[in-house]
């Protein structure tokens, strides 16, 4: 299992994305070098407890839910996390991936970089209120002075729900050089961004939903907040980066490691408040989104099922992530509504 630490660079952005609900953002900022420091030995205390030290198991992603450019100090913390022998990843928009930036980054020992761009042209500048020459000189400069030392990957955001469009910016990307792509649906991060078909609460599936999940799985589970570990800039541990409006600090890094919290996660998991039961990312409201499009001649009869069989692995995956972390797997769903406590 490999697991993922995203330390929030920072929650502010440069790009004013219409299926990226910034404004939701109770509060905004830049991590401090304090804050990294201390999150940093966090990752290298989580690794020697859980994980092969040897081994490529925990990688360090300096993301959140912002531009990392925006910080001015991303360099050192790339150059930091790479002298404890972390791999390290970064996600970007690249509109500030300019010439001296992208020097440093490769210079400070960057493996990876994943940059959103999943439009061309006037169709980019819409959608990102960016401008888009500048970005693309950004993106194949960059991957011209990696040369292979740094994988370059384009992120296409699903938001036109148009396979076909999908395949032209691949190959758009593929002819400027950037060979990999990975392709995204639309999230709703959390429930934060409205989304029509993610109103899972109104729907009757949704009590099939959870019949089916209870006959099959037991309690089920999602994994991102025990395999995709994430500290806020502000230094609190949050339960994933779906957590878009920072409702469920778990305590600081000065005070908790990421095992101490990993009880409390579980709470929430199972509880599904307050992020789970909006999030598009859960299995129940997964399933909940099947079983309508499979009603309404959308998918194939079946479709549910398979779904079902590909949720009921991923929590056998997760009952394994729980037990490195030394909890016990919910035998049964909560027979009544849990009100998570907040630890600070």
């Amino acid at each position: 299992m490999q697991f993922v630490i995203d330390m929030e660079v920072t929650n502010r952005c440069n790009a004013s994305c219409h299926f990226c609900p910034r404004d939701r953002t109770p509060h905004q900022g830049l991590m401090s070098p304090e804050v990294f420091d201390t999150g940093l030995q966090r990752a290298i205390e989580f690794r020697s407890k859980i994980a092969d030290p040897a081994g490529d198991t925990v990688r360090v992603s300096l993301c959140g839910l912002g531009e990392p450019l925006l910080n001015r100090r991303v360099v050192d913390y790339c150059r930091q996390a790479r002298a404890e022998g972390f791999f390290v990843v970064m996600s970007s928009n690249g509109s500030l991936l300019d010439e001296q930036r992208g020097a440093a980054l490769l210079e400070a020992g960057l493996q990876q970089i994943l940059i959103n761009v999943g439009e061309e042209g006037d169709d980019y500048e819409d959608v990102y209120q960016l401008p888009f020459e500048r970005t693309l000189e950004n993106v194949v400069r960059f991957n011209e002075m990696s040369n292979g030392a740094c994988s370059v990957v384009v992120v296409l955001v699903d938001h036109r729900g148009d396979p076909d469009h999908l395949k032209r910016m691949r190959r758009y990307w593929a002819d400027h050089g950037i060979q990999h792509a990975v392709t995204y649906e639309i999230m709703n991060r959390g429930g934060s961004l409205f989304v029509d078909h993610m109103q899972y609460e109104q729907y009757p599936e949704l009590a099939e939903a959870r019949a089916r999940l209870a006959a099959t799985v037991g309690v089920p589970l999602c994994g991102a907040p025990f395999g995709y570990l994430f500290v806020g800039y502000d230094g609190q541990h949050y339960l994933c980066c779906s957590d878009w409006e920072k409702q469920t600090p778990l305590g600081s890094v000065f005070d908790k490691s990421f095992i101490d919290v990993a009880r409390a996660k579980l709470d929430l998991v199972v509880s599904r408040e307050p992020v789970c039961r909006t999030c598009n990312l859960d299995p129940t409201n997964r399933l909940t989104e099947e079983l309508r499009a499979e009603a309404s001649g959308d998918l194939p009869p079946g479709a549910a099922d398979e779904l079902l069989a590909k949720i009921a692995a991923d929590n056998a995956a997760t009952e394994g992530l729980l037990r490195q972390f030394g909890l016990e797997v919910p035998v049964a769903p909560p027979t009544r509504r849990l009100i998570p406590v907040r630890a600070l």
